[in-house]
């Protein structure tokens, strides 16, 4: 608990020197008036209070005790959900039929809806013509890498042949390195890895066309009526449409030519929201000290008056760099999360990443650093001692104390002030400053 403690000057001598002038003016007029007795006693009142109050300082003290510290970190981030998926239309057209609500507990494979192109027969066969190129490219593409293959193979097959002859390799195998040299080594070692990068790049070219094919698999699918089914178990949530709305495809057909009233959102989304969890991004300074396991406090914006218990699950231990800003995501579960806590909800982790029982600790408030070492005030018979402390962790409110101090010592948590409005004294006060047991600087 805080006190106030007043550090008291010694002055005697200035008091004496005021009434002894008080009296001599007081007796030797002839004259004593009601008036002039008043006025004298309003200035040995006003000189008093001058003289002995206002250079009395006033400090904010605690005491040293054992108890318990608590570090935390705090991150900000939002709710979401295990197992979630965006489920959107493959299909330029108009939503047929819907088979699904709000809520629904679906399987995965189940029909979700329907969509009716709108594609004119000219986009069909446009977009159809278009994939059956693209399909005759991915074949022409693989067929030129199975031919690269056949050739590297027969190249390396020369090359091995000629490196383990005995012109070019000892008896006992080990390589024969003053003929490998010769030009006939040489070339056969070139034509073969000539043709190994020949045949790698040939895999990249078959990469790409693959994912031309792809495209206009989708381009083309676009343009065709379809049934719609979800992509795994879950609730379903968040429908955007209704039966008869106009819907743009997933992929941004360019062979639509979307409307006012046409929309390419996520038409829902499946999820278990049974389970979820609040996804934060932590801070360089902060990823160090956070593990799995760990303990946390977890507080909505939605539910201001209520805190809820977690568990981080995991900690990325790649950074991600946003525009120049390292963050690390951190999952944290709830341990026990009510059916009303919903994904996109705001939210504010506090995790406890240390915690210690039965130590010295000391506000927070009264710890200084002076020349690269810590320090923290001691008062003790009205003499304020600078003493070197070595800290341990920290909550928001106290520092662990592991040497330097002792239980039961009363120290300063705060800046002196003065009696008088305006006055100011020095941060270590006026009774006097010591140096306490101890070095200063490297600790």
């Amino acid at each position: 608990m805080e006190k106030d403690t007043k550090v008291r000057v010694n002055k005697s001598e200035l008091a004496k020197e005021v009434f002894e002038k008080m009296k001599e003016i007081f007796f030797s007029s002839r004259k004593r008036t009601v008036v002039s007795i008043i006025v004298i006693l309003l200035l040995i009142f006003f000189g008093w209070k001058k003289f002995f109050g206002s250079n009395q300082p006033r400090y904010q003290t605690a005491t040293v005790q054992k108890g318990t510290i608590i570090a935390t970190v705090s991150d900000s981030g939002n709710v979401a959900s295990q197992n979630q998926a965006v489920v959107d239309s493959p299909t330029t057209g108009i939503i047929s039929d819907i088979y699904v609500r709000n809520g629904d507990t679906v399987t995965a494979g189940q029909n979700l809806f329907s969509v009716k192109s709108t594609a004119s027969a000219q986009d069909k066969a446009s977009a159809y013509s278009s994939y059956l190129q693209a399909q005759n490219n991915l074949n022409a593409a693989q067929a030129t890498q199975f031919s690269l293959q056949s050739t590297m193979f027969n190249k390396w097959n020369t090359f091995f042949n000629l490196a383990t002859n005995s012109t070019y390799q000892n008896s006992d195998g080990s390589p024969n390195n003053t003929n490998r040299v010769l030009p006939q080594f040489t070339t056969a070692q070139d034509d073969w890895l000539a043709a190994e990068a020949t045949y790698k790049n040939q895999q990249g070219v078959v990469n790409q066309t693959q994912a031309a094919l792809n495209t206009a698999y989708l381009a083309y699918s676009a343009t065709q009526d379809t049934t719609v089914t979800a992509p795994l178990a879950g609730t379903v949530a968040n429908i955007s449409v209704q039966k008869g709305d106009e819907i743009v495809a997933s992929t941004n057909n360019p062979l639509n030519s979307s409307s006012s009233s046409s929309t390419n959102v996520p038409v829902l989304y499946i999820g278990n929201f049974t389970s979820p969890y609040v996804k934060v991004q932590a801070s360089e300074t902060d990823i160090s000290s956070i593990k799995p396991g760990q303990l946390a406090t977890i507080t909505l914006d939605a539910f201001p008056n209520q805190t809820f218990a977690g568990k981080v699950s995991q900690a990325d231990s790649l950074g991600t760099n946003t525009s120049g800003v390292i963050t690390y995501n951190v999952f944290v579960n709830f341990l026990d999360a009510p059916p009303t806590i919903k994904p996109a909800m705001s939210a504010t982790v506090t995790i406890q990443t240390a915690r210690k029982d039965n130590v010295l600790s000391v506000p927070n408030s009264a710890i200084q650093t002076i020349s690269g070492q810590k320090a923290v005030r001691v008062l003790k018979n009205g003499q304020i001692t600078l003493t070197p402390v070595k800290t341990g962790i920290a909550s928001d409110t106290d520092t662990e104390i592991t040497s330097g101090l002792s239980e039961g010592n009363t120290i300063i948590t705060g800046a002196a002030t003065s009696s008088t409005s305006g006055t100011k004294s020095s941060p270590f006060g006026g009774g006097g400053l010591r140096f306490g047991g101890g070095r200063f600087g490297g600790g």
